[in-house]
């Protein structure tokens, strides 16, 4: 079994010098890794070049604002930051773009750095169990899922996957479908029996660990979009 954990690498976008040397300061202070974008069309090229677990981004500012910038990113690249978008003005038009556009949260100014905290922290506290026997393909995907920020552990046998389902209320669980289907009912029926809300995510040797990745964290943000 393996548990790992990195600190999220977070891009902060705004306008006023200000908030953008705030926020850095902060984050820095309470270990994450930080870069900074005055806006949008640098926060653009930085997303193209690196992999940035979120990006905290001021809706309004000039060349390029924060929704047209995400907009270009999603139409460029395939695996796309957790977007926090921050607004002066808190209207049903910009939250119902904000959900449309896939928005991990959006918050209205004045920033609350608590919130903010809270945000980038939760996703640390998001657990998934990866029950794969194929070595190569349990680590990739479990690599590929610490560097999105999640807690992840891994099993290789039935048995130790149980046991943890019995022990760990998990977010979620990645199974092989090409697995017997004894054990695959067996892992169902342990969730039941604890009473949790884990969602089973099942892969097999025609997906890659990029696309498993994916569908896992669009189940997971989904239900944890945040929006005030």
């Amino acid at each position: 079994m393996k548990n790992t954990n990195k600190p999220n690498h977070i891009l902060i976008v705004d306008d006023h010098p200000a908030i953008r040397e705030t926020m850095n300061d902060i984050l820095i202070d309470e270990g994450f890794q930080t870069e900074v974008a005055e806006n949008g069309k640098e926060a653009l090229d930085l997303c193209l070049t690196e992999d940035f677990n979120f990006v905290l981004m001021d809706i309004q500012m000039p060349e390029m604002n924060g929704v047209d910038a995400f907009k270009k990113l999603k139409e460029k690249k395939t695996r796309l930051p957790k977007f926090i978008f921050f607004s002066a003005y808190s209207t049903p038009e910009l939250q119902e773009l904000a959900v449309s556009l896939g928005a991990y949260a959006f918050l209205t100014k004045p920033i609350k750095v608590e919130k903010v905290l809270e945000l980038l922290r939760q996703k640390r506290a998001i657990s998934i169990l990866v029950h794969i026997a194929d070595d190569h393909m349990r680590t990739c995907i479990a690599n590929l899922l610490t560097e999105n920020g999640y807690s992840v552990n891994q099993t290789v046998q039935h048995d130790d996957a149980l046991i943890q389902l019995r022990q760990i209320n998990y977010n979620s669980i990645i199974f092989d479908s090409d697995s017997p289907s004894i054990e695959q009912e067996s892992i169902k029926t342990t969730i039941r029996s604890a009473n949790t809300k884990t969602i089973c995510v099942e892969t097999n040797d025609d997906e890659s660990p990029k696309e498993v990745v994916k569908r896992v964290s669009y189940f997971l943000d989904t239900e944890s979009q945040v929006f005030n």
